[in-house]
């Protein structure tokens, strides 16, 4: 899906190219200037998108804290990712469950699964709620759905000799890889332990979302609302139980403001923006690095000291699993105001962390 979907903006930039552009390249970046900005189109135009569509269906708090969400920015138009892409169909689909059109909101389920499997995980709430309520006709409409899309965009891939490399990427979402690899995960990060490629742990991650659906459903909450929170606390414990990719943690943020805008908890929203501050300058400073997306080599002095020490992953395990747990007690509590104390809190994190694991080295002893 992400090769059509970049196949059409990057064929323009070619042309350009056989017309005599001469593309500068900026510092020691491994792409020229215009072929970045050709490259990253889709992913900017997604988030664009994702504002337009929350903002015309009246949600203007959360689209404004979505778009201008520096982790947002930063994953679409510094690093590249795709994860904006899933994210427009995603929040399409919850926006069509809001006003009950499941066979379209299925539609969009099903697109954003096919650029990131998480997208499959509402729809199959979606089917698990048709089936529970017998509604077969609404379930075989679905599956037919989910089908043909996945038969359509699948097929080409597979026929080129890719379905090995499909098999290796499922494998490493659903639990059941082989490999051995260790994760920015907290369990792998304090412990060095290495697991199969994605841990047993995930598997509380995949049940919780299921029964935090049936929960909601039994209390009476709507398809749209039980979708969105089991939705949102399964992104949120892929990301603390699995070998998630940094990237990942974009997915709680739109989850977060939507659920923010139809629950009335204001403090939720600041609070997801603010997540999205705090997961940009760890993901930038401990993964990727400054250099590699602002400055190029030569800006490698300007952070020195944040980015690649010693025990540089645990501290980053330890920083994100506490804001993702602050964030689930934003989302079962009681609606509370946004305090900057919150923000002082993690910052106190962070470096108690850095001392720790980092300075002192305490899960080395």
């Amino acid at each position: 899906m992400i090769f059509y979907l970049q196949l059409g903006p990057y064929s323009l930039y070619a042309m350009m190219k056989i017309f005599g552009l001469q593309d500068p390249l900026l510092f020691y970046h491994s792409t020229y200037v215009v072929e970045s900005v050709f490259l990253k189109l889709p992913m900017i135009l997604a988030d664009a998108g994702a504002f337009l569509l929350l903002l015309r269906s009246g949600k203007t708090l959360p689209a404004v804290l979505y778009y201008l969400n520096p982790f947002m920015i930063y994953l679409s138009a510094g690093w590249g990712m795709y994860d904006s892409l899933m994210i427009l169909c995603l929040v399409g689909g919850l926006l069509f469950l809001e006003k009950n059109n499941n066979r379209w909101a299925s539609v969009a389920f099903a697109v954003s699964g096919l650029v990131k499997l998480f997208g499959f995980i509402p729809m199959a709430l979606v089917m698990i709620d048709s089936l529970a309520r017998r509604r077969f006709k609404d379930l075989a409409i679905q599956v037919a759905i989910a089908g043909s899309l996945v038969s359509l965009t699948s097929a080409p891939v597979l026929l080129q000799g890719g379905l090995p490399t499909f098999l290796s990427g499922f494998s490493r979402f659903a639990g059941t890889s082989s490999a051995q690899a260790t994760g920015w995960n907290l369990v792998s990060a304090l412990g060095g332990v290495r697991f199969p490629a994605v841990s047993l742990y995930v598997w509380a991650a995949y049940a919780a979302v299921p029964l935090v659906f049936v929960f909601q459903v039994r209390r009476g909450n709507s398809l749209f609302l039980s979708v969105l929170q089991a939705s949102l606390i399964g992104a949120i414990l892929l990301n603390i139980f699995s070998q998630a990719e940094p990237q990942w943690l974009s997915w709680p943020i739109p989850l977060a403001l939507i659920y923010a805008s139809v629950t009335k908890r204001e403090g939720l929203s600041y609070y997801a923006y603010s997540f999205g501050t705090i997961a940009t300058f760890l993901v930038m400073t401990l993964t990727q690095g400054s250099s590699y997306l602002l400055f190029g080599i030569l800006g490698g002095n300007y952070l020195a000291p944040l980015e690649g020490f010693a025990g540089a992953l645990p501290v980053y395990a330890t920083v994100v699993v506490s804001s993702l747990l602050l964030l689930i007690g934003y989302i079962v509590a009681k609606p509370v105001k946004f305090r900057f104390e919150v923000l002082a809190l993690v910052v106190i994190i962070y470096a108690q962390a850095y001392f720790w694991l980092s300075t002192v080295g305490i899960q080395n002893l």
